[in-house]
């Protein structure tokens, strides 16, 4: 018998926590959105403007507040976010206070293809278009093709993880042949880097001589850094 009498109570403590449950839910859905909170991973550069965020968040709205909640599809709104051009990926969100949180990861330019078009190349290593709001403050890229595009990235990649090297080359020049040839910030000389390839060990010997001529205090006399021989570097002067 007492068996018996804690099964019932068994069920009906299941079937009280259920019924709060499925009130709260619904209490919770037919509450209206209060406020809004757009927060982003990285603002440092703004491609895309909180403005416009938010008119992505509710489908066709002007303001998500006092919206219903059970109204917001959450998953439409992070969706909708993801196909924006600068948008890496999203997060939207519901606090029991009736806050919309969105968490926002733009996607991030590491080069400027110049040419026949005109876009950036991200950091996962895919093309992506101008923003109307912000011009990123990247390597520009000359000659770009599809055919490059793995040696260009591998090539970007390597000075973006090298503060020296990342402050001192701003543009990148593709020949017909493969060939790239690096511009340098706040001096007229060129380098000629050859084939991506080698890359530390290119590097390392650009920067062996660098120090040397700049001890020398000979920067002025450069024309051309030549890196595509092994075991030397050549210069022209002018």
């Amino acid at each position: 018998m007492k068996k018996f009498k804690d099964i019932i109570l068994l069920v009906v403590c299941i079937v009280l926590v259920f019924g709060i449950y499925a009130f709260s839910s619904k209490r919770h859905g037919l509450r209206t959105l209060k406020e809004v909170s757009i927060r982003f991973t990285d603002y440092s550069e703004p491609l895309i403007s909180e403005a416009n965020v938010n008119k992505l968040l509710i489908q066709n709205e002007d303001s998500v507040k006092n919206l219903v909640v059970e109204n917001l599809d959450l998953k439409e709104s992070e969706y909708q976010l993801e196909q924006h051009a600068m948008i890496r990926t999203a997060e939207v969100s519901v606090t029991l206070d009736g806050l919309l949180e969105a968490v926002v990861e733009q996607r991030k330019p590491v080069a400027r293809l110049m040419g026949e078009f005109n876009a950036y190349l991200d950091q996962d290593n895919s093309i992506m278009p101008l923003s109307e709001e912000y011009s990123a403050h990247v390597p520009l890229v000359f000659g770009f093709r599809e055919s490059v595009q793995p040696q260009i990235f591998e090539l970007v990649q390597f000075l973006r993880n090298d503060e020296l090297l990342a402050s001192t080359f701003t543009q990148l020049d593709i020949d017909p042949r493969e060939e790239v040839t690096l511009g340098v910030r706040a001096h007229e000389y060129k380098v000629k880097l050859g084939k991506v390839e080698n890359l530390p060990h290119k590097m390392t010997n650009y920067k062996a001589f660098m120090a040397k001529m700049i001890k020398e205090d000979r920067m002025d006399q450069l024309k051309t850094v030549d890196l595509r021989f092994e075991n030397q570097v050549v210069v022209t002067k002018k």
